[in-house]
């Protein structure tokens, strides 16, 4: 019969852990696709974020006060022991030394005139309030996003660009200087063209180290520092069909619907019940109790049962609910004017939206009819270029290159300030105008 080989099992075992903690791992950073979309990147946007998890954190701690409210006007049962040695009286019909006891308590506030409602109250409208919170932290977590994705896209263009006109002027720069060599030419345009050269590959090598830092700056966003995605896949962008209804149509919806302004409402209405609660503090308390002993001395005194109904009604209290009630009513003062203050602010916050989404519509126009410039003058040029009659062709793709960029620029600010306008908004606007041409 074979030995059983206990360590070779505990090796394996070990090995098999430790394959799990990095399966584990990997599964937890999981690396990004080749190529990205950005609805994949939205998607990860999803995940665990700092930022969101202390939001989560506070309506975590916003839940736990409702039950904290509730649990002050449940039932409160508890056990009490005593155990004493006594020097009985003479005249005590138990003369033993022992006096132990055992109770079980119960105890429920049956009437508190308003208290344990508005506290319960005050911590609903809380934990409601955290909640807008955080789902406006997720928008503006897809919004980051969004900027960060269309930065590295704008990054890649901007190099296209860069790499082409240093492309140019180093083709010019040679054909200077083999004009040089003839005498066509003095050493004052060479100094010249080679400043420009000089300058147009600063530029190309800045751009190139911006888009490394747009995609370092992207993987951390999507909770993968490090991990720099190679190729994006530009987005088709169906905010672009939008159409842009009336300024007071997008106005009453956001104050209807903000997050934001929702959350401070919700505070404003916490902040209300909190100071009913501190009044309520004025009033008396109805509560009852039940109580179920046990004595180790016999006496007629001793009741093993007790039912009874409690009232306390406070005649002072050293100024405590007065001081209460200032604390309340400043908070609640405070919540009010940010209330009015967010609503100022987001009034204009929307007219500036919708203004910059008007510009951008006119402005998306004139980059159209740039680029579609550019294109034709570009197929000119080349043509030219062949029959060797003009030998611009290389500017004329710098020039498209950088009609490209200003119409991508162009068309991703129009998308984020889409969903800025959504975030304002509270949500996408319902689609009842047809789609823009």
């Amino acid at each position: 019969m074979p030995k059983f080989d206990r360590s070779a099992v505990n090796g394996a075992a070990l090995c098999l852990c430790l394959l799990c903690v990095v399966s584990a791992g990997h599964a937890a950073t999981e690396p990004l696709p080749d190529p990205l979309t950005l609805e994949h990147a939205l998607t990860l946007a999803a995940e665990a974020d700092p930022r969101l998890q202390q939001v989560q954190a506070d309506v975590d701690l916003a839940r736990a006060g409702v039950m904290e409210a509730e649990a002050r006007d449940g039932v409160n049962v508890w056990i009490e022991g005593r155990a004493r040695w006594i020097e009985p009286a003479d005249s005590s019909p138990d003369q033993s030394n022992d006096d132990h006891k055992l109770s079980l308590f119960a105890r429920k506030s049956l009437y508190d005139f308003g208290r344990s409602n508005a506290q319960q109250a005050a911590a609903a409208a809380e934990l409601a309030g955290r909640e807008q919170l955080y789902l406006d932290g997720g928008q503006q977590r897809r919004l980051e996003v969004m900027q960060r994705y269309f930065d590295v896209l704008r990054a890649d263009l901007e190099f296209a660009r860069d790499d082409e006109a240093m492309a140019v002027a180093y083709v010019t720069l040679d054909r200077l200087r083999s004009r040089r060599e003839l005498g066509q030419v003095s050493d004052l345009d060479i100094l010249t063209m080679e400043s420009e050269y000089q300058q147009s590959r600063q530029n190309r090598f800045a751009s190139e180290a911006r888009m490394r830092v747009a995609r370092a700056q992207l993987a951390i966003v999507l909770n993968r520092p490090g991990m720099l995605p190679a190729n994006l896949v530009r987005p088709e962008l169906p905010q672009l069909a939008r159409v842009l209804p009336d300024y007071e149509m997008l106005l009453n919806k956001a104050l209807a619907e903000n997050p934001r302004l929702l959350a401070l409402r919700k505070r404003v209405e916490a902040a209300q019940q909190r100071l009913d609660g501190a009044y309520a503090g004025r009033r008396p308390r109805l509560s009852g109790e039940l109580e179920a002993s046990n004595y180790s001395r016999d006496l007629g005194s001793n009741d093993k049962l007790r039912a009874g109904v409690y009232l306390e009604v406070p005649l002072y209290d050293g100024g405590t609910t007065n001081s209460a009630v200032a604390r309340q009513q400043a908070e609640l003062y405070r919540s009010q004017a940010q209330l009015t203050e967010a609503e100022r602010s987001l009034r204009q916050a929307v007219l500036e939206q919708w203004t910059e989404l008007n510009n951008l519509r006119i402005e998306r126009e004139r980059t159209v009819v740039q680029r579609n410039y550019r294109d034709l003058y570009l197929d000119r040029s080349r043509a030219a270029y062949e029959m060797e009659v003009q030998a611009d062709l290389g500017d004329a793709m710098v020039r498209l290159s950088e009609a490209q960029l200003d119409e991508a620029n162009v068309r991703f600010a129009t998308a984020l300030a889409w969903e800025r306008m959504d975030a304002l908004t509270g949500g996408p606007l319902p689609p009842a105008e047809t789609a823009q041409q």
